[in-house]
């Protein structure tokens, strides 16, 4: 699986990226749905014009052709991903559900 880390506003420590792609990497356990791509976009979220600590991480995957995005908002990076990742990992629990069923 291809896994791409892009910032606009943080800086993505070399910590902070290995975290993401070892966190990432468990949706492998879904091999029917052929994951092969997933882009991971962090960003701060400024509010009246001025940078916050607040963090915006949207994860955009491909699924059999079906392209899928998922943006959360969290207090901090950590947080914003771990309720991003939860929603990723549900849409594909569903989806590998539906492919086993047919």
């Amino acid at each position: 699986m291809n896994i791409m880390l892009s910032s606009k506003t943080v800086e993505l420590t070399e910590q902070v990226k290995q975290f993401f792609r070892e966190k990432l990497a468990r949706l492998q356990k879904f091999p029917s749905l052929g994951v092969r791509n997933v882009e991971v976009v962090v960003d701060r979220v400024k509010r009246k014009g001025r940078n916050t600590s607040d963090a915006t991480v949207e994860v955009i995957t491909e699924v059999k052709g079906r392209r899928f995005a998922f943006k959360e908002i969290g207090a901090n990076l950590y947080q914003a991903f771990f309720r991003v990742y939860s929603k990723v990992e549900e849409k594909f629990r569903r989806e590998d559900g539906e492919r086993k069923r047919r």
